[in-house]
């Protein structure tokens, strides 16, 4: 690589930017990197945030490093707090509120972001949770907090209800689905998860949504539902399923969909020299199982010259849920049918296609003792 091919702009920097930028780093001590982060750059483990808000734990305990730290380790260009208003496809330029960058290559490292229902937004009560900022005034509002209710029923929502409950608080879950992580599992594998959260202290007022938040005291408040009811809660938690971010995809004319930025085997959009990686992505095929690590090595190769795909190596997603036992491999979105059985320890269920193939499964309870053995199957048989 020579000039300006030795350029990358990262937009994004979530555990996705990083990886990558770390990556390239260790593939090239010349390429010159720019991190862009809306908000902070801070690295931080999310998977650690409901078990760490339970636990009332500083939020400066789970920064693993700092942006100073960050850019002086990878001897990158960050910028922090610089919100990509636009993509400038044709033109080469990244649009910032303060300014613009030019680009040869540039990857869309975005992420996810977690909703708040359209008729709450902009009610300071609802407190959304998927980056540090958010845990720094959770951790406020929750440290006296008794009674908590957490909108959403997704496996976010799911895990840190269990551990809310495990440290003595009372937990509300609100979803309109019929049972946890909703049309992501089928009806037995999804109620036993209800009903081992639920023997675990997790209320859950499922068929049903909020319809308004209201302040009755300091740190009080009224919640209304569409089913009528009044419920007073300490705090209020948004957790509604993550949905890829898209938006500057959809304003810059690249190719999308509703699983995320579309890219092909490496990573590349529909769009010349501009690239997506992580939760904002769409993978082909069987590479969606490709971990963000994996992801970052193959990109970071393209990107030196050395055009490479994300190793595959499928993994089940396992919920941290210390109260209920469950393991799911989602199937992808094709034609087929659950089929589950259930025993008074567990359930397992599985997705199979139109020519019987197994595609997908959910074990919970002592179904998930088997998991390695259906990951076997599904190997065979994909």
């Amino acid at each position: 690589m020579s000039g300006r091919d030795e350029d990358v702009v990262i937009v994004g920097a979530g555990r996705a930017g990083h990886a990558l930028a770390r990556a390239i780093r260790r593939r090239s001590q010349t390429s010159t990197i720019t991190l862009i982060a809306a908000h902070s750059a801070e690295v931080y483990p999310k998977s650690a945030f409901p078990a760490a808000l339970a636990a009332n734990r500083d939020p400066i305990t789970l920064v693993q490093a700092t942006a100073n730290m960050v850019a002086a380790r990878e001897d990158l260009h960050l910028l922090e707090d610089s919100p990509v208003e636009a993509i400038d496809v044709a033109g080469g330029n990244v649009c910032m509120h303060h300014g613009s960058i030019p680009f040869d290559r540039l990857v869309v490292a975005v992420g996810e972001e977690i909703g708040v229902p359209p008729v709450l937004r902009g009610n300071p009560a609802i407190q959304p949770l998927n980056r540090i900022s958010d845990f720094h005034l959770l951790h406020g509002r929750l440290r006296l907090a008794r009674r908590v209710m957490i909108l959403g029923a997704g496996v976010c929502a799911c895990e840190l209800a269990n551990e809310l409950v495990r440290s003595g608080r009372e937990v509300i879950v609100v979803d309109s689905a019929r049972h946890p992580l909703g049309e992501r599992l089928p009806g037995l594998a999804g109620a036993r998860l209800r009903d081992d959260l639920a023997r675990a202290g997790v209320r859950f007022r499922l068929d049903d949504r909020v319809l308004a938040v209201d302040p009755i005291s300091h740190g009080r408040f009224r919640v209304h539902t569409a089913c009528n009811e009044r419920i007073d809660v300490d705090a209020v938690v948004s957790l509604i399923e993550a949905r890829p971010r898209t938006s500057l995809a959809r304003a810059s004319g690249i190719g999308f969909g509703h699983r995320g930025i579309d890219v092909d085997g490496f990573l590349r959009t529909s769009a010349e020299g501009i690239y997506a990686i992580g939760a904002c992505a769409s993978l082909p095929g069987l590479m969606r199982h490709a971990s963000i690590e994996a992801q970052a090595r193959a990109l970071a190769e393209t990107l030196c010259g050395r055009p490479a795909q994300p190793e595959i190596r499928p993994e089940p997603l396992r919920l941290n849920t210390p109260d209920a036992r469950f393991v799911l491999f989602e199937p992808p979105v094709i034609a087929g049918e659950w089929q589950e059985r259930a025993t008074a320890s567990g359930v397992s269920a599985a997705f199979v296609d139109l020519s019987g193939r197994l595609r997908g499964f959910a074990l919970a309870g002592s179904a998930i003792e088997q998991r390695d053995a259906w990951m076997t199957r599904v190997a065979l048989q994909s």
